[in-house]
C-alpha cells in the first residue's frame, strides 16, 4: 500500500475505535492519539528504502535495513506486541504514564499491517520464525488500491 493509503486505514480504524470506545477528554491525548495513530501507521515501512518515512530518517532507515529487509520483522506481529506489553506494563510503572497513551500507535501499527496483508506481496506476519505469507489481491498503487482509499474518505466523510 501507498503510505496515503496507509494513513487513511488508520484514521479509518482510528474512527472506528473513537465511535465504539470513546475519545479521551482530554484535548492534549486527542492530539496524542492522532500523532501516534499517524507515527504507527508510517513506522513499518521504515524497513523500506523509497517510503515517506525513511526519507525522512534516512539513517534510522539505513539500521533497521542492515537487520531486516522490506515487510521483515518491522511487518510481523511481534513488534505491536511487544510495543503493547512495554506500554501497558513498564512504562505505567516506571513514569506513571497511562497506558492509553499508546492506544492510537497501536491502531496505526496494526491497521498498517492489515491493509499490507490485502496486497498481492502481503506479510509473513510470524517472521522470522515463519516465512508463512498471507497474501490478498491488491496490486500497490493500482486501481483497486485508488478505489478502496476513495472509499475510505467517503465512509469518514459521511460518518
Amino acid at each position: 500500500m501507498l503510505g496515503t493509503t496507509h494513513l487513511l486505514f488508520a484514521i479509518l480504524f482510528g474512527s472506528i475505535y473513537i465511535k465504539y470506545v470513546g475519545a479521551h477528554e482530554s484535548l492534549f491525548l486527542q492530539i496524542f492519539f492522532a500523532a501516534t495513530l499517524m507515527l504507527g501507521a508510517m513506522l513499518p515501512d521504515l524497513d523500506s528504502k523509497h517510503s515517506t518515512i525513511s526519507k525522512q530518517h534516512p539513517t534510522t532507515s539505513k539500521i533497521i535495513r542492515i537487520f531486516s529487509g522490506h515487510r521483515g520483522i518491522m511487518h510481523s506481529v511481534f513488534i505491536p506486541v511487544g510495543i503493547f506489553l512495554i506500554a501497558n506494563y513498564m512504562l505505567p510503572e516506571l513514569f506513571g504514564l497511562p497506558p492509553e497513551l499508546f492506544v492510537g500507535f497501536l491502531i496505526g501499527y496494526i491497521s498498517h499491517l492489515a491493509s499490507d496483508i490485502i496486497t498481492i506481496g502481503g506479510l509473513e506476519l510470524f517472521h522470522p520464525f515463519s516465512s508463512y505469507r498471507i497474501r490478498g489481491f491488491i496490486r500497490t498503487g493500482g486501481k483497486l488500491e485508488m478505489i478502496i482509499a476513495s472509499l475510505i474518505v467517503v465512509y469518514l466523510l459521511i460518518f
